[in-house]
């Protein structure tokens, strides 16, 4: 049996269960021919669906929930919450947004509400990834540039100076701390 906590908030759900999905987008490229040929579309963020009963005796429970689910932020954002879960720390997810459709209909049979919700991960590591490397070549396109204009001719034959930490290494240390150590 699955349990889940949201910003250190367990989430009080009976026979709780966790679903892992995640979309691996592409597009077909083969036209009107019969190939099997497709562009890769990046890997998109994963999403778990938390489905749970909560006793109609614990309506606190189901009340504090809608709560999480429809806190927003300063900004009129949903807000983003750090995720405690099995499945989570396997797959390396850290945090997450409720998104699509939360539901609590009576449970056909027992006394409680049969609920389900979905949440997405909220900056993915290739996400994280992919933005890191559009800044990196930003500021490279950037330095290269400004770096022409500023050099007079002659000082283009003396040697360039050493670069003690490269790109490479900078991107693996922010894609580190990002991921941290196993909880």
């Amino acid at each position: 049996m699955s349990q889940i906590a949201l910003d250190g908030e367990l989430v009080n759900l009976k026979s709780c269960k966790v679903e892992l999905s995640m979309q691996l987008a592409d597009q077909d490229m083969s036209g009107q021919t019969s190939s099997t040929a497709s562009s890769e579309q990046g890997d998109k963020a994963k999403e778990l669906k938390v489905t749970g009963l909560i006793p109609f005796t614990d309506a606190a429970q189901l009340s504090r929930l809608f709560e999480l689910v429809t806190a927003k932020d300063e900004t009129g954002n949903r807000l983003v919450r750090r995720i405690g879960s099995e499945l989570a720390r396997v797959v390396k997810i850290r945090q997450v947004k409720f998104f699509g459709q939360i539901t609590a209909p009576e449970h056909p049979t027992l006394l409680a509400w049969n609920v389900s919700f979905q949440l997405r991960e909220h900056l993915s590591i290739p996400e994280v990834a992919e933005q890191r490397q559009t800044q990196m070549d930003a500021s490279t396109e950037q330095g290269t540039e400004n770096t022409a204009s500023v050099i007079p001719t002659a000082a283009i034959t003396e040697a360039p100076p050493k670069v003690e930490v490269s790109s490479m290494e900078k991107f693996l240390t922010g894609v580190d701390s990002i991921i941290g150590d196993p909880a």
